[in-house]
């Protein structure tokens, strides 16, 4: 009798607690974050240096992402960035052939340059995206600020960081010098995004 009992509070707690998880799991997902894919053709990740004194832009032809993002979910929101350096384009013939060089990006050794989130938080501007960026194996933190505006189902990110390229290795030798080539390099993003 004492085991009957005992095992019929059990069955009824589990089914209790299974009750409560199977309840809970659609607001689970309801509260997700949501998914996007960059439209690259209206997309832009690029830019902004200076070289002998003259300011000149650059955007990166290839880049790819995993961008989850809700404005009432931001624990669950991340953007894991993989960008090609080689496929840098400053719209000079010379300098985007020396750029994926042994001195800059060398490009053979490492291809990719990678930005991970730790965290996206709220400001009294927009939002702002703490991660890891890496480049030659150089890795360092990145606070990027960003607005977001969803229409329906699609959604525009604009963001801009200025970071110091020597940190990460990009220039080295002749070109460290800043006379040569400026040291602090803006990164500008501008993403048109889908559901």
């Amino acid at each position: 009798m004492f085991r009957s009992t005992s095992s019929s509070a059990g069955r009824f707690f589990l089914g209790l607690g299974l009750g409560v998880i199977a309840s809970a799991l659609p607001m689970l997902a309801s509260s997700a974050a949501t998914g996007w894919e960059i439209v690259h053709d209206e997309s832009r990740l690029g830019f902004e240096a200076t070289q002998q004194g003259g300011r000149f832009e650059g955007r990166f032809e290839d880049f790819r992402a995993d961008m989850r993002f809700s404005a009432d979910d931001l624990a669950m929101s991340r953007f894991d960035v993989t960008v090609a350096t080689g496929s840098i384009n400053t719209g000079s013939s010379q300098r985007d052939s020396n750029l994926p060089d042994a001195e800059w990006f060398d490009t053979d050794a490492f291809p990719e340059a990678y930005y991970v989130t730790r965290e996206i938080r709220a400001t009294t501007d927009g939002y702002e995206a703490v991660g890891d960026l890496t480049i030659r194996d150089n890795t360092h933190e990145v606070v990027l600020p960003f607005t977001w505006q969803t229409e329906g189902d699609r959604a525009e990110m604009n963001g801009a960081v200025t970071i110091d390229r020597v940190r990460f290795g990009v220039g080295q030798g002749e070109w460290r010098d800043p006379s040569v080539a400026g040291h602090e390099v803006k990164v500008v993003v501008d993403l048109t995004l889908e559901r």
